[in-house]
């Protein structure tokens, strides 16, 4: 057998070397694009029946039926989204386990000293999902200082320092930094009052009782669009809202560069290959914008806003920056 290769033509070896390298690169590609080839998990860092929630078991269906695999969400809620986006990131980047976040993610970046995680070097972008408006209310019947207009609440708290009091669903949460980004960009002073959720700071602005104004996400504010309790003042987005196009924005209303949004995006541990997260991208994204999910979330104040995963990291490094700065000008800790 030696004696026999030693007399092989040497062109003869050359094209078994390259069939043999061909093989091997089928064999990887083969592998490759056999994913998935178990189930695929989404993590959402919230409790059930939010925004964020709703997204994932939709994606959840979509990849189900169009990879062959079932995809199942789950919620590990906590910790201002941290407990769920720590899971993700120190797991495998194989595919099989994802995140389904919102803005919160990009806020603790920008807040947490000693971080369990961190989010450009142990999470991958997939894409962003949707973006919406966070919306400035104030209780019509507050019983100090009501304000019918973005203008009057200006005024009202221009004329009495540290007397309105702001309520949001938490310490560092985007409604809490939008006012404090008000704070700094008109020079005023509010007193913060954190709650555990949007739900129990709205029943404060509907009182009347304590709260002056409150920046609430669109699904918030629409059960009482109608019923005279609340005054809708501003949006904080650069444009208006389809679903409040007579709202100005507070960029419109003196202002001009504040664009505060809530927002939802896709990501996948680290060292996941680009063919999964391409793979996943192109799935998503097509999905997304098919013309029922653009229905389904603009009625809900939600833009479809997706993204090819470098686009999505350039989002979240303009978004930490932009926090960072609002949380130095206001000298804000929470660790």
């Amino acid at each position: 057998m030696i004696s026999s290769m030693r007399h092989t033509n040497p062109h003869t070896l050359k094209t078994c070397a390259l069939t043999l390298i061909c093989g091997l690169l089928m064999s990887s590609s083969f592998a490759q694009s056999a994913y998935p080839s178990k189930p695929i998990k989404i993590i959402v860092p919230f409790t059930p029946g939010g925004v964020t929630d709703i997204l994932a078991r939709d994606i959840s269906q979509r990849l189900s039926t169009r990879l062959g695999q079932s995809a199942l969400a789950e919620n590990k809620a906590g910790a201002n989204g941290n407990i769920g986006a720590e899971m993700v990131a120190k797991s495998k980047g194989d595919g099989y386990t994802l995140l389904l976040t919102a803005a919160n993610i990009a806020i603790s970046a920008a807040l947490q000293k000693k971080p369990n995680y961190k989010l450009f070097e142990d999470l991958t972008p997939i894409t962003l999902l949707a973006k919406g408006p966070y919306i400035l209310v104030s209780p019509a019947n507050h019983a100090i200082y009501p304000s019918t207009s973005f203008q009057e609440l200006i005024q009202t708290a221009k004329a009495h320092p540290g007397k309105l009091s702001m309520a949001s669903s938490g310490a560092g949460s985007a409604g809490h930094l939008s006012g404090e980004l008000l704070q700094n960009a008109a020079n005023l002073k509010f007193t913060h009052i954190p709650y555990k959720g949007q739900t129990e700071a709205m029943t404060d602005i509907l009182s009347g009782q304590a709260s002056a104004l409150f920046f609430a996400t669109v699904a918030v504010v629409t059960p009482h669009l109608t019923d005279g309790r609340i005054n809708i003042l501003a949006v904080t987005t650069k444009t208006r809202s389809p679903l409040l196009a007579q709202t100005p924005t507070i960029s419109e209303l003196g202002y001009p560069g504040f664009d505060v949004s809530t927002w939802h995006g896709l990501f996948a541990p680290k060292n996941t290959p680009k063919e999964i997260i391409d793979k996943l991208n192109s799935e998503v994204v097509l999905f997304f914008n098919s013309t029922e999910i653009q229905k389904k979330y603009t009625a809900q104040g939600l833009q479809i806003s997706t993204s090819r995963p470098e686009e999505f990291g350039e989002f979240l490094r303009t978004e930490v920056t932009q926090y960072e700065k609002v949380i130095k000008a206001a000298n804000l800790t929470f660790d």
